[in-house]
């Protein structure tokens, strides 16, 4: 099994990747950081804020200032100047609080514009890094979930403004070359993500895989059950040593033996072979079963699942 890559840090190298590779982008977002820092030292313009946010109805939210290390600290600052828009330009619009040479703090209107679009783009990514940095629920067996479903929302989304479109598709590019393993399965070196999701009973339908891969996985399970019947001996209790003392057999061997030499004609050996199958079957049905019962909710425990299942 190979190293598990941390997916938070992952999806912050896509996002921070992404966003330095569009120019219009970097340069909105460079705007929008400097329009941040004015109020963050502006005593004045930070109390006229308040005072157009109660005229206008708007929540009473203070900007925020975005942490370069932490893309998500991005996106929280571009999604609270979305939502003061409008308190912030009539804010700077104020000649008791902007003067006139720098008017310029404001944003252009198309800067606005892309602002909320790149919001719509980021949000998942926001949803997704929150997710699986939560430390109170199983998380890895998620994680080819949440991959497919970035993806789905970077292909879903109709944007007009083109540096979005351009993030979208390299975003998309990033997120298949730096999960590629999660969309193929191999039986001689199996992908344990893969395995963790197709045991966690909300994504046990594996929809995230090709039908063939999806197959490969299930049969992987099976092979993996057996094995571990193996291991276990037909007891299920492992090879355990026997606590008779060493040369003296107890009744019980000695009756074993006895009815064995008496019934040599038997079909002993056939027997075993036909129970050995039997309880192989047994075993695959089971795991057929898993597979063809319904999905757990997402919102659902798979842990508390398996504790009442097992």
């Amino acid at each position: 099994m190979g190293a598990l890559k941390c997916a938070g840090h992952t999806l912050n190298l896509v996002v921070q990747n992404t966003l330095k590779s569009q120019q219009a982008i970097s340069r909105c977002v460079g705007a929008a950081r400097t329009l941040v820092e004015h109020f963050k030292k502006s005593e004045l313009a930070s109390t006229k804020l308040k005072v157009k946010q109660r005229h206008m109805g708007t929540k009473e939210n203070m900007l925020l200032q975005d942490v370069c290390t932490h893309w998500n600290s991005t996106y929280a600052m571009l999604s609270r100047l979305q939502e003061q828009r409008w308190p912030v330009t009539a804010t700077l619009s104020d000649p008791e609080v902007t003067q006139r040479g720098k008017h310029y703090l404001d944003l252009k209107s198309d800067q606005w514009s892309l602002i909320e679009e790149l919001n719509q783009v980021l949000e998942p990514f926001h949803s997704a890094t929150v997710f699986m940095s939560g430390e109170q629920y199983v998380t890895l067996s998620a994680l080819p979930h949440v991959v497919d479903k970035i993806k789905k929302s970077l292909q879903s989304q109709n944007l007009e403004s083109p540096p979005v479109v351009s993030f979208q598709t390299h975003a998309k590019e990033q997120v298949t070359t730096r999960w590629k393993d999660l969309g193929e399965f191999k039986p001689e070196s199996p992908n344990i993500t893969l395995l963790a999701a197709s045991l966690d009973p909300r994504f046990r339908k594996l929809k995230f895989l090709p039908a063939d891969q999806a197959f490969g996985v299930k049969n992987a399970l099976q092979t993996m059950a057996l094995a571990v019947k193996q291991q276990l001996g037909p007891t299920g209790c492992g090879n355990e040593a026997s606590s008779t003392a060493e040369g003296a057999p107890s009744t019980a061997h000695k009756d074993k033996m006895t009815t064995s030499f008496l019934d040599s004609d038997s079909t002993s050996s056939d027997e075993e072979q036909d129970e050995e199958q039997l309880s192989n079957e047994a075993i695959q049905n089971e795991v057929l079963a898993y597979f063809g019962e319904q999905s757990l909710p997402k919102k659902d425990g798979p842990l508390i699942w398996w504790k009442a299942n097992e």
